[in-house]
């Protein structure tokens, strides 16, 4: 499954550095396209039977007696962490994000960097997929789908900026907190799951609203 993620972002990376194509255009394009292959292959209907030993590894496993997604999520986030904080190429990442020209102009391969960065965002979603289907045992098409918002919304409200060159993992980390912390605390107190949207999608306006904000006091 990961590798499947690689090779979409592969596509992805290479459409949109190679011929200046709307990154948001293209990866909402290929999620449908995506979608659709998978809804043929199934017949659009979700596929259970998953092998009880792909759940009792990925899900039910414990090293250390901590929890499997929670020690591959935390290896996932430290080692995007270091290569971010700590490498030349994840510092350069920052600057193609923040002005790909000057990258450019400061010999920056800016295009294989592009490349590179939606084929690893390819491959860690796909392995956060492979952890929601052990954790469901099940496969669905359509599974997760109320996850793209949600994430879109963590980055955005723990600071990570839309138009790229802003934001740490550890950002992004405690925007996901926050987003968990509210929508547990709407389930206690019984909100509707509309409303919950509803809730959600303001937080995503204003958290955007103020990051415009503080780019023009920059």
């Amino acid at each position: 499954m990961p590798g499947i993620g690689a090779l979409v972002g592969l596509f992805n990376g290479a459409v949109s550095a190679g011929f200046a194509v709307n990154p948001f255009i293209i990866t909402l394009g290929s999620l449908n396209i995506c979608y659709g292959i998978a809804s043929t292959i199934s017949g659009g209907r979700p596929v259970f039977n998953v092998p009880a030993a792909f759940s009792a590894v990925f899900y039910d496993g414990r090293v250390l007696d901590i929890p499997a997604p929670i020690l591959i999520a935390g290896v996932a986030c430290l080692a995007a962490h270091l290569l971010l904080d700590r490498t030349v190429l994840g510092r350069s990442l920052y600057l193609i994000g923040g002005n790909p020209r000057a990258a450019a102009v400061a010999g920056i391969p800016v295009r294989r960097r592009l490349i590179f960065a939606y084929v690893l965002a390819s491959t860690l979603s796909a392995l956060g997929s492979l952890l929601l289907t052990a954790r469901t045992g099940s496969g669905e098409p359509a599974l997760g789908g109320s996850l793209l918002l949600q994430s879109i919304a963590a980055a955005v409200i723990g600071g990570v900026s839309l138009r790229g060159g802003v934001g740490t993992v550890r950002h992004a980390i405690l925007g996901a907190l926050f987003i968990t912390i509210l929508s547990n605390g709407m389930n206690l107190a019984r909100v509707g799951g509309y409303v919950q949207e509803i809730v959600l999608g303001v937080c995503v306006v204003v958290a955007v609203f103020l990051d415009v904000l503080l780019s023009r006091q920059r």
